[in-house]
């Protein structure tokens, strides 16, 4: 619980002033048995994936050893959660309970750390939290307090997965429609907006279940349209954006050095997000532009020139993670960039600065990027 707490809260809290799940979770676990059993899910597993707890072969953490903690431990807890949440199959009003909903949100993270453990990506959390969101979306996004805080954290769950594996957003964002403005508002809400404008753009480039039902797929004039209305939000970002936005330290990489990446120190860890959300909604909108060439003598110009722009903001993204180490969400994104863009690198010693910053999310925070790092290698030419 302490783990919980002290270490992984703020994981969930980026953009949260309240800090609700570092907060409010852990007292409400102590009456909500799911909701304490996905705590210990990923403190379990998070404690025995991070090389920096061990002491010979057993976990130390806070001073204390904890000789009876295994990988094995967290896969207990976690059956009891997924116990819980069968026995609740037909017991509709559970699915408005905001404790649930959180749980089922730890559970998603959990999927995520364990998946080389797990086998194949199955998202059954993912499935939990749908369940829960239909019954709470508008609630969620109106409301405050730990159902607004779990919405949002599901949210930015989903865009890391929508990205990693180019596929349709499967969360309900209908109800988010009062965060498509650029009133005035405080950061958090700033950032929140950042995110809203990542998930409609990774609408956009892979769809939405809807659409995928839909007998009436968009033309292509409507998508241009729709393209168009998206690149502006750059445009209104740029002049409406608060400059509390803006870093408090910058300095390009200098390459005598061997430095690749940017620095850029921010305030608050809702800076770190929201920014690193418009960066991957960048990213999309460079690559799935309906306008680029598919044919013809300028489509590899075209193609060039988006490959210099994708570069240029994974380096940036990496630049903010590496920058703002108190906030390892921010690792977790830029490796998603990494893992998707990374074989448009064609320097060594930028491949090796991307290479090194996945270990260092691994090893460090235990996040699995071991089957990224794979894939790079065999992208780059390493294994021959």
């Amino acid at each position: 619980m302490r783990y919980f707490v002290v270490q992984l809260g703020h994981w969930f809290d980026i953009c949260d002033g309240q800090r609700h799940f570092a907060c409010t979770v852990p007292v409400r676990a102590l009456t909500c048995p799911p909701l304490l059993n996905a705590i210990y899910t990923i403190s379990a597993r998070h404690l025995t994936k991070s090389k920096k707890y061990y002491v010979g072969n057993k976990v130390k953490y806070g001073g204390k050893y904890l000789p009876r903690l295994t990988p094995e431990t967290a896969l207990e807890y976690h059956n009891r959660c997924i116990s819980y949440f069968v026995s609740l199959s037909g017991h509709s009003q559970e699915a408005g309970d905001e404790n649930l909903l959180a749980a089922a949100v730890i559970l998603r993270f959990y999927e995520e750390v364990d998946l080389p453990a797990m086998g194949e990506d199955t998202e059954s959390a993912l499935r939990g939290i749908q369940i829960f969101l239909d019954a709470q979306a508008i609630p969620a996004v109106s409301g405050t307090g730990l159902r607004h805080a779990a919405y949002w954290v599901a949210l930015r769950q989903e865009i890391i997965t929508a990205f990693s594996k180019q596929r349709p957003f499967r969360l309900p964002l209908g109800p988010c429609e009062p965060y498509r403005t650029f009133e005035p508002a405080d950061d958090y809400i700033w950032a929140d907006r950042l995110v809203i404008h990542c998930a409609d753009v990774l609408q956009f480039c892979f769809g939405s279940e809807e659409e995928e039902n839909s007998p009436f797929p968009p033309s292509p004039e409507s998508r241009i349209a729709r393209y168009d209305t998206l690149v502006s939000f750059e445009t209104l970002w740029t002049e409406l954006g608060p400059s509390s936005f803006n870093p408090v330290y910058a300095r390009d990489p200098d390459p005598a050095r061997g430095e690749v990446f940017p620095e850029l120190w921010y305030l608050n860890n809702c800076h770190v997000a929201g920014l690193q959300h418009l960066d991957l909604a960048r990213i999309l909108l460079a690559v799935y532009n309906p306008r680029l060439p598919r044919l013809g003598p300028g489509q590899r110009t075209a193609m060039r020139s988006v490959d210099a722009q994708v570069r240029s903001i994974v380096l940036r993204l990496c630049g903010i993670a590496m920058s703002n180490l108190h906030s390892p969400p921010g690792l977790v994104t830029a490796s998603a960039a990494i893992g998707m863009c990374g074989d448009r690198f064609v320097e060594k010693v930028e491949q090796e600065a991307l290479f090194a910053a996945l270990v260092r999310l691994e090893d460090e925070y235990g996040y699995p990027t071991h089957n990224v790092r794979t894939q790079l290698e065999d992208a780059w030419g390493w294994n021959g």
